[in-house]
């Protein structure tokens, strides 16, 4: 069983929190929305790493594919995110302005601290109203509101580390064998068992296999799922109110070859030992294998850096960053962890510069989250009317700032009116069925027809994690809502958990539904 379905008993990948249940009366404003002929520009100016907060509508021009634009309407915008005057209720009814959280764990282990801080932000900051998303390892994990404030809080904090301690397990164990396959290594070379052949294929063998798990590694823990953030985003956008993320960054750690190790000064011996031409030959492979291994380390040059920073800056929403070290060590004496390289942080200060946030180093969460909430966002907010439609290709802005020396910060690329995002609604289950609807999907003319086509992917689980059911099926949608009935009478009687997963072919939007159901 893979990793992301041994972790689904903990998981909800529910696209969260109804920012896919839509009733039918929202999705019609959305509509409406979107034929909204203004456009908004946030804007940020930066002087000497400082916001400059005194400048007046004369003082921009903005400009649309090269065109000047009248700017119909200008504000300027100071806000951070303001603790409550009293501790949130969530029996309250949620009185003034509403507020989306997406609160990102890009982190290696689970400890106390961050157990504090999820205690810190809800029992601080997080107020009743306010709508919160979890986003771990690419993953989103589901809170189940109702009941107090403490509940939500204990069952976020338990659903977390039960998720790092069998996600960092697994890493381990991989490690693990790493070193377990270098001391073969090392046996065999000084041994000299087996043959010339034999031994260098074992070491081209012990360098795929680490290739094998930076490659798994990388992709578990660093490179983000654009796919996951665009679905998120995309709904998050039309949630009227401030929007806000805070992403706790923790230092990548990942086990490197010590310099000069033994199993390295092995092979680079038994590499520089070989004199005979066909030798020679898998000597300057292993010299290449070394090389691409070094080359691989670098993940910033294939980080989606600028497509991560639009998604945040279309939705204007603030990114604060706390990064924080692992104190994790790994006993071997042929590999240390050490932190990968940093440059790909610069990505996501990039984002958090770009978007107001604030950028700072700390393992004390707690205070890390007051200067995030004391942080103020400044901008300036440009209005427009774009000529033709909103459907249109791609819109080029640039704006231009009457004041020397300073950095202006915008997106440069509108692409028009977004895709419907297909949903899973009114999902129902007893009896040994399971009912639920797919709607706002795209649809296309078809000999006449409107037609809609999606994959719909259900997997259940027992209580044991054992995959009961599994099936993948497409659908051709020919009504602007599909109703899906199944039955289940040959399972037996108890708790399972399912996950339902739609990707609509057309708009290639996706949306997921997972819950605890009984039979």
């Amino acid at each position: 069983m893979t990793l992301k379905y041994f972790f689904v008993c903990f998981l909800s990948i529910f696209l969260c929190l109804n920012l896919s249940l839509f009733s039918q009366q929202q999705q019609e404003k959305i509509q409406e929305k979107a034929e909204v002929t203004a456009a908004e520009v946030p804007v940020r100016v930066i002087y000497k790493g400082q916001a400059v907060k005194d400048l007046g509508k004369e003082d921009f021009a903005l400009f649309e594919n090269g065109v000047k634009q009248k700017i119909t309407a200008f504000e300027v915008v100071s806000r951070k995110i303001s603790a409550p005057d009293k501790k949130p209720n969530m029996s309250e009814k949620a009185e003034g302005d509403k507020r989306v959280f997406i609160l990102i764990f890009n982190i290696f282990d689970y400890n106390d601290t961050v157990g504090e801080a999820i205690d810190y932000f809800f029992n601080n900051f997080f107020m009743p109203g306010d709508r919160v998303v979890i986003i771990v390892e690419d993953q989103l994990l589901n809170i189940k509101r109702g009941g107090s404030l403490e509940d939500m809080i204990l069952n976020l904090k338990n659903t977390l580390k039960q998720y790092k301690q069998i996600s960092t397990l697994n890493i381990i164990r991989a490690y693990n064998k790493l070193n377990v396959e270098a001391g073969r290594l090392l046996n065999m070379m000084r041994d000299r068992a087996g043959g010339i052949t034999s031994m260098d294929q074992a070491i081209i063998n012990f360098y795929n296999n680490y290739i094998t798990t930076w490659r798994d590694y990388k992709k578990q823990f660093i490179m983000p799922d654009l796919n996951l953030y665009q679905s998120v985003v995309n709904r998050i956008k039309q949630i009227e109110g401030e929007k806000w993320a805070i992403c706790f960054q923790q230092r990548e750690m990942f086990p490197k070859l010590k310099r000069q190790s033994s199993v390295e000064r092995a092979i680079d011996n038994y590499v520089e030992s070989q004199i005979d031409p066909r030798a020679q030959v898998t000597a300057r492979f292993i010299r290449t294998r070394q090389m691409e291994m070094q080359r691989l380390f670098d993940v910033s040059g294939n980080f989606p850096a600028e497509a991560l920073k639009n998604l945040f800056m279309e939705s204007n929403m603030t990114f604060h960053l706390v990064l924080l070290k692992s104190f994790r060590t790994l006993g071997s004496q042929d590999f240390e962890l050490k932190e990968v390289s940093q440059d790909y942080e610069d990505c996501f200060k990039d984002i958090s510069n770009s978007t107001g946030g604030l950028v700072t180093f700390s393992n004390k969460l707690s205070e890390a989250l007051v200067a995030a909430t004391e942080k103020e966002d400044n901008y300036y907010l440009l209005v427009y009317n774009p000529k033709g439609s909103q459907e249109a290709g791609k819109r080029n802005i640039e704006v231009r700032v009457h004041k020397e020396g300073v950095k202006v910060i915008y997106l440069k690329h509108f692409s028009g009116q977004d895709k419907p995002a297909v949903a899973i609604n009114d999902f129902k289950s007893g009896g040994k069925k399971i009912n639920f609807s797919l709607n706002n999907y795209g649809m296309v003319k078809t000999e006449g027809k409107l037609t809609g086509i999606a994959e719909v992917k259900i997997t259940i689980y027992d209580e044991n994690s054992q995959i009961v059911f599994d099936e993948q099926k497409i659908l051709q949608l020919i009504k602007k809502d599909t109703e899906v009935s199944l039955s289940f009478d040959w399972l037996k009687s108890g708790s399972y958990f399912i996950i339902i997963q739609v990707t609509d072919k057309i708009s290639e939007t996706i949306d997921v539904f997972s819950d605890t159901i009984k039979f």
